[in-house]
């Protein structure tokens, strides 16, 4: 989550971590996995978030991104007991945490299409709570202030909303650039506001440009995001 107190003047290393969007066709259309942390943990208590954590050393890979691949993969089966379905995961995403937060990662976001065993078994240590939900309804719920998500969760719940089916998704992130996502936090009066890349604001740190939007507001704990344009793909 993001707090006040997370910020800090002095940047500290980004420690390199990989999260996991495991998407499935449910009854009623596509679904995600949110998983949530122990209210007791220091970082991001008690939000709902995609499996994932830190790329430890034993993460083999050729680059950066293999390793990020290989640790998205085994935090999965750690946290819920699930293995990735039968088509490999996608690179989705990648956000670098602003200099100004306290505890700072550099994350690679995977699509891993789920067809077949989603019986989740979470450990009851990090991770206490699962739930299968639909796009649509963890962003309203989030927008009602019930439940707690941190930016990045919103913004990829968002980008997934898009779709009506797990065919329809990964045939789009297939197709486009992976986005990358490095926040600058201004404030708006009591408002916090990150600024993406694309923003018009976002090369000058100014929030009152806003001819092409491409930012999260934070009003009273809660987050609004807004994307003003469609995601290049790797075709144009």
């Amino acid at each position: 989550m993001f707090e006040k107190a997370d910020l800090k003047n002095k940047a500290t290393p980004a420690r390199s971590a990989a999260t996991l969007i495991v998407t499935r066709d449910g009854t009623d259309g596509l679904e995600v996995l949110l998983l949530r942390r122990n209210p007791a943990l220091k970082v991001m208590a008690g939000a709902w978030v995609f499996p994932g954590g830190k790329v430890d050393e034993a993460d083999a890979g050729e680059d950066a991104l293999a390793r990020a691949n290989n640790a998205a993969i085994r935090e999965l089966h750690e946290e819920t007991g699930l293995e990735v379905g039968s088509e490999p995961i996608i690179h989705f995403s990648r956000w670098l945490t602003p200099e100004v937060v306290k505890h700072r990662f550099d994350t690679h976001f995977f699509l891993a299409p789920q067809s077949g065993n989603t019986s989740v078994v979470v450990d009851g240590s990090e991770i206490v709570e699962y739930r299968w939900v639909k796009p649509d309804i963890a962003i309203a719920e989030q927008a009602a202030g019930t439940l707690k998500v941190p930016p990045p969760t919103l913004v990829s719940l968002t980008d997934v909303a898009e779709y009506e089916s797990l065919a329809d998704l990964v045939k789009a992130v297939k197709r486009r650039q992976p986005p990358y996502f490095f926040p600058r936090i201004l404030e708006q009066g009591e408002d916090h506001v990150f600024l993406y890349p694309g923003d018009s604001g976002y090369e000058a740190s100014d929030v009152s440009l806003a001819t092409v939007r491409h930012r999260t507001t934070m009003h009273q704990g809660v987050f609004t995001y807004r994307r003003d344009f469609p995601w290049p793909d790797h075709h144009q």
